[in-house]
């Protein structure tokens, strides 16, 4: 990690110089004050040596930091962590931060904690901050990434295994006797997503059907996207697709929204499945077919792993823990109006 010796060197100026500045403690002219300034920012100085003195000095606070607080999916990751924080004899505290799945308000978050002196992080990475988590976990900071991970950034990690999953429940509907399933991505930096993608894909090719590049539309995560986008996907086919899947519970509920919109019905018209389930899906009419995921065992999990680093109970590389999925057959799939055909795939039972 940087050092004020770095920021020094590259400002052209003394190590007192630099310290004035950071500490507001003598003039400094303005020239040099900007060029110390940039030099900090180009380099990306923490204030307090960052990772180094973090190890040093123990606060009792971890940062948490998740893509949107509103969707039920980290809400219950999140209780993991929570309930998990107060059941171990170490008396520690926390920050919850919510990226919105944006890079800068992420940055900017990470100043916050490292500032703030947390003793480590448990993320659900937004993408486009790679060299900043780079440089952290090689310094030795505790850091551990739930639902997706970062390429190069050798950390502890909690996710799911979603190719296996997603193939799963395309699988599925390949079992019912859908033949043109459009597959909605959302648009996210994951490669939860990509994986979700991938095992799309598995499950055409084992079944000996194509892969179209033209049936895979993307759109926001959130629900008023999704809406939008399902309502041009289903305006514009003809004939429309026999089945829908979505890559993430908002988008599922946006898509649900699109087809009463248009007054047609799921699954007679269009069958629906989805990745991730919440507390009412079950509730919906038709209520929707699934993959459910872990996601307070992730937070659980997490927190473990979390613990076990900040107290040097463990070292060494990183850990992968990988959790599965559970493929919830409700209606939305048309179960209940299509028998499954004969294929390599055991026939799955209503959840």
């Amino acid at each position: 990690m940087p050092t004020i010796h770095d920021v020094a060197k590259a400002a052209g100026v003394s190590v007192a110089t630099v310290s004035h500045v950071i500490n507001e403690s003598r003039n400094v002219s303005a020239p040099t004050r900007l060029r110390v300034l940039a030099a900090i920012e180009e380099l990306r100085y923490r204030r307090d040596g960052i990772a180094r003195s973090l190890r040093r000095s123990k606060t009792g606070t971890i940062g948490v930091m998740i893509s949107d607080i509103t969707n039920p999916y980290f809400s219950d990751l999140f209780r993991g962590v929570e309930d998990t924080v107060y059941g171990f004899k170490e008396k520690q505290n926390f920050i919850l931060c919510n990226t919105e799945e944006d890079p800068e308000k992420e940055k900017m978050y990470l100043d916050v904690l490292l500032e703030k002196r947390v003793d480590g992080l448990i993320v659900a990475p937004a993408g486009g901050n790679n060299q900043y988590f780079e440089q952290l976990v090689t310094s030795g900071f505790p850091i551990v990434f739930v639902d997706r991970t970062l390429a190069d950034v050798p950390c502890d990690s909690v996710i799911v295994n979603n190719r296996e999953a997603s193939r799963q429940v395309v699988a599925h509907l390949i079992s019912l006797g859908y033949r043109r399933i459009v597959l909605m991505k959302a648009l996210l930096q994951a490669d939860s997503i990509e994986d979700r993608i991938a095992g799309f894909r598995d499950a055409l090719f084992a079944a000996g059907l194509p892969f179209r590049p033209e049936d895979v539309i993307e759109s926001r995560s959130d629900i008023e996207a999704a809406t939008r986008v399902g309502a041009a996907l289903l305006r514009r086919d003809s004939p429309l697709p026999e089945a829908v899947y979505t890559t993430n519970n908002f988008m599922t509920v946006g898509l649900m929204r699109a087809l009463a919109e248009l007054k047609l019905n799921c699954p007679q018209d269009v069958a629906i499945a989805g990745f991730d389930d919440f507390p009412w899906a079950g509730a919906f009419h038709p209520s929707l077919t699934v993959v459910a995921q872990p996601s307070y065992a992730i937070g659980r999990e997490a927190t473990g792993l979390l613990f076990d680093r900040m107290s040097k109970r463990r070292t060494g590389g990183p850990i992968k823990l990988v959790l599965d999925g559970k493929l919830l057959v409700r209606e939305s799939c048309g179960y209940a109006l299509r028998p499954p055909k004969a294929t390599a795939e055991p026939r799955l039972p209503p959840a």
